[in-house]
């Protein structure tokens, strides 16, 4: 279910802790490396864990704007299921073709464009003001962390 004008103080917590728990790996593959663990036994290298739990969450991201075309497609400021496949499919190209720095890169883009689809929605009152806020800070979180991750090295 997508966060739109629900008007739930109960439904606006629930999203900004899991928002926040959403934003916390990529904190956490960022953070680590500072206090010289820079890979996880099994999973591997923290910056390719990072990148390839960045695609994931751009795939969610782009999903939840597929419900807003399929709820009110009036509403929204341009075809959603086009521009967010658009988006996806960068990244992942990205992920699979380009080296590690340039595919965070493109994942930073692509955040900040899913973002920028998230205000023009806010812009036509399909979501709330707190889900934008919200949002917004979640994707501070994860951009400035891949940055770390991507120039940390």
């Amino acid at each position: 279910m997508t966060p739109v004008k629900s008007g739930s103080m109960r439904n606006q917590r629930l999203y900004a802790l899991l928002a926040f728990a959403g934003a916390s790996p990529f904190v956490a593959c960022a953070v680590l490396p500072w206090f010289g663990l820079a890979s996880l036994p099994i999973i591997g290298p923290l910056d390719l864990l990072a990148n390839a739990y960045g695609l994931a969450i751009i795939a969610f991201l782009a999903g939840t704007h597929w419900s807003y075309q399929l709820q009110d497609a009036s509403r929204t400021p341009f075809n959603l299921f086009i521009t967010s496949n658009l988006v996806f499919l960068a990244a992942f190209f990205a992920f699979v073709i380009a080296e590690l720095r340039s595919a965070l890169l493109v994942e930073v883009l692509a955040f900040l464009y899913l973002l920028y689809v998230d205000f023009r929605l806010r812009q036509v009152d399909l979501i709330e003001a707190s889900y934008f806020r919200v949002r917004s800070i979640a994707t501070s979180l994860a951009c400035a962390s891949l940055l770390i991750i991507a120039f940390g090295s």
